[in-house]
């Protein structure tokens, strides 16, 4: 190490990332190194030989390093599965990924059928995905994949429950989430946003799209992860005012079953579960079909 520098789970900024996902490594000290990669403009990801705070994947900042005798990779291996290419968008885009055994990652796709391939994302349509990832072997496993929408309903776009409109949330990644129970519907188990704020398109005109004069807002507006209440696949209705719905009960208990098996949940019933929202288009134009 060339400089004092902070080790990070990923390349998001360090003041963001909690103790356990950090480590401060002084100048000076010598790491052996057995994979390294370019991950973005500023950080490189290596694998060391031995673990630093438990941990031997880390992102740090390239100006802050001096790596002798190992050539660095600027192309891995090309991502083939879907969950391989929603990781690598992950890592592209500088998002946290959980990769220790147990952890999950909830992935939401927008405009994806269950198939990988894209649609046309219509409104009022349950046409995204509702993902969950676990590294196991030190590889992404895709363990649940549910049908969902991440976009307000019909209803709710044409009578919005704000006055600035309908909540369409914003893609990116939130740590916002904790199991409870979303009250609309009779109420039931769901994750329900108490742990953060998130940041929503308000869609002032009505075009079920988020388009570049939308508000933008951001704060908490009970977005929360709940079922749909079997309704058909063509028909959202009322079951979205903004939220992130699974379309059926028995694949939203699934889902909740799964989340709740999280060694940190297990450990803390109060963990704040963190959700990532991504545009299929975006993701496969980046990483496309074989």
């Amino acid at each position: 190490m060339t400089s004092d520098t902070v080790f990070k789970s990923c390349s998001l900024p360090s003041n963001k990332l909690e103790a356990s996902e950090k480590a401060t490594v002084q100048a000076g000290r010598q790491l052996e190194i057995t994979e390294v990669a370019i991950a973005d403009a500023h950080h490189v990801r290596v694998m060391l030989k031995a673990p630093v705070q438990d941990r031997r994947i880390w992102f740090i900042y390239g100006g802050h390093i001096q790596i002798d005798g190992c050539k660095i990779a600027t192309v891995t291996t090309k991502p083939k599965t879907l969950e391989e290419k929603i990781i690598a968008y992950c890592e592209k885009k500088g998002y946290k990924i959980d990769k220790e055994p147990g952890y999950k990652n909830i992935i939401y796709i927008e405009g994806m059928n269950p198939d990988g391939t894209l649609n046309n994302n219509a409104l009022n349509v349950w046409n995204d995905l509702r993902i969950v990832i676990e590294f196991k072997d030190g590889k992404p496993k895709m363990i649940g994949c549910w049908e969902a929408t991440t976009n307000p309903g019909k209803y709710y776009t044409f009578k919005p429950m704000n006055p600035k409109g309908a909540a369409i949330i914003a893609f990116g990644q939130y740590k916002a989430w904790q199991v409870g129970i979303h009250t609309p519907g009779g109420g039931h188990e769901a994750l329900v946003q108490t742990g953060g704020s998130v940041t929503v398109h308000r869609d002032a005109n009505r075009s079920g799209t988020r388009d570049a004069g939308d508000t933008i807002d951001s704060g908490m507006f009970g977005i929360n992860q709940h079922w749909g209440g079997d309704n058909p696949k063509s028909d959202v209705g009322r079951w979205s005012a903004g939220c992130q719905v699974g379309r059926t009960r028995q694949g939203h208990r699934e889902f909740m079953s799964i989340v709740k098996s999280d060694p940190r949940y297990q450990a803390k019933r109060s963990f704040t579960f963190t959700s990532t929202i991504i545009d299929g288009k975006d993701l496969l134009a980046q990483f496309p079909a074989s």
